[in-house]
């Protein structure tokens, strides 16, 4: 399991792909025109420091802001409940901690205001309510994590770590040491596709007794496809997190990949180390080789769900996202790369 397989990029692989992407119909551009939603988004991250040096009016921060200011106190910045007599002690050296730093002023540079992501937000959240009408649209928050977590969601929230999407040229994450296949997706257009995604694995969490791969990838396919009907002028590269040369190399790959499982009979192995290799977030595929595309193994799943809903078309893709049948997706798709 721990031979490497070595895969070649036909030359015009690049323009074929992009034809091919341009040239088919997308079936998710639908009409959401008299789905009445407008995101509102609330400002934590400025909020915060409006009384700055002073201490925050936390009375009004929780009349605002609700259960939102407890999980982002606990459970981004770290800092204990809003209810314990230390916090605003806490909250005003986090404070001093972010300006001291830059942090508010860099965020600031970067996102003089969010018209764009609120209505990239109200057309994503209109998809969804278009294609799950009994559920409703979350609450939409910015905060500063001190880089820590992007995007976190819980009932009816989705937070958004504005920080964390400074751009790959920001000094702060030259500083923090990260790596660059990380710092290259840390920009402000990422900010739809993952909270997209965070909402999607919050609202249609994994569920299966067997932790094997086949599942994994599938379940992965699943939450794919369902950005691809939230996001339907989104790229693939975006959606991925790719570089147009990663998703070439996937799409022309396709074929030698799934060989490669099916041949090793690693599609139904509970070997978790290997799972990540080709499930996990990283700079390529490590069970392929250095210039290949990350998350192969998502990717597969992903052409896998496509694949079911072509051949049935009957079913809704609420219909999909319930179903936990990851085996019987695949059989019922009869997948041949």
């Amino acid at each position: 399991m721990n031979k490497t397989i070595k895969i070649l990029i036909p030359a015009f692989g690049l323009l074929a792909s992009l034809l091919l992407f341009s040239c088919g119909e997308n079936k998710f551009n639908i009409d959401i025109s008299n789905i009445e939603l407008d995101i509102e988004i609330k400002r934590l991250d400025q909020d915060l420091l409006s009384n700055y040096p002073d201490t925050p009016d936390i009375g009004a921060l929780k009349q605002k802001y609700g259960r939102f200011l407890e999980l982002y106190s606990q459970g981004v910045i770290s800092i204990g409940s809003i209810e314990q007599p230390a916090y605003k002690r806490m909250i005003v050296e986090f404070n001093k901690y972010c300006v001291t730093n830059g942090l508010p002023e860099k965020t600031d540079s970067v996102f003089p205001n969010l018209s764009i992501i609120r209505n990239q937000l109200t057309d994503a959240f209109k998809h969804f309510k278009y294609y799950f009408p009994s559920k409703e649209a979350p609450n939409v928050y910015t905060y500063l994590s001190a880089f820590n977590q992007s995007v976190v969601t819980d009932e009816k929230i989705i937070g958004i770590g504005l920080d964390k999407y400074l751009g790959a040229n920001c000094v702060f994450y030259k500083q923090l040491s990260w790596d660059n296949y990380k710092i290259k997706r840390m920009y402000k257009k990422m900010i739809p596709v993952d909270c997209m995604r965070a909402w999607a694995i919050m609202e249609f969490p994994y569920r299966d007794s067997v932790d094997n791969l086949l599942n994994q990838m599938v379940f992965e396919g699943k939450i794919q496809y369902f950005l691809d009907a939230m996001l339907p002028d989104t790229h693939d590269t975006l959606k991925f997190a790719y570089t147009e040369n990663q998703l070439e190399w996937a799409n022309h790959n396709e074929l030698k990949m799934w060989a490669y499982l099916v041949d090793s009979e690693s599609l139904f192995t509970n070997d978790q180390l290997l799972i990540r290799k080709l499930i996990g977030d990283a700079p390529f595929t490590s069970v392929f080789q250095n210039n290949s595309a990350p998350r192969a193994g998502a990717f597969l799943g992903w052409k896998i769900v496509h694949k079911y809903m072509e051949k049935h078309p009957e079913i809704s893709l609420a219909q999909l996202m319930d179903n936990s049948d990851y085996q019987g997706i695949l059989n019922s798709a009869s997948y041949r790369p």
